[in-house]
């Protein structure tokens, strides 16, 4: 797979949360996110050990500021609750 058919993936998934979920459903927002986070791991654990999982997630979790501004130029500026 190449970066666009990756792009066509993601906008996909976004196509079928937006279908469900506004910004104002902050409880499914968050349950699906969870859900769509135990999907990852689940297909990371296919290729990945447990060690090398713990890694990339130390990586994400350094990445979530990085992760908020592109969201908040995305979607506007949210009030977190």
């Amino acid at each position: 797979m190449v970066d666009e058919d990756f792009q066509k993936i993601q906008n996909g998934l976004w196509d079928v949360v937006n279908q469900h979920i506004g910004p104002e459903d902050q409880e499914v927002i968050l349950a699906l996110s969870g859900s769509m986070m135990a999907i990852a791991i689940e297909l990371y654990t296919v290729v990945l050990s447990d060690e090398d999982i713990e890694d990339l997630l130390e990586v994400v979790v350094k990445d979530i500021p990085i992760i908020r501004e592109l969201m908040t130029k995305k979607m506007g500026k949210r009030v977190l609750h």
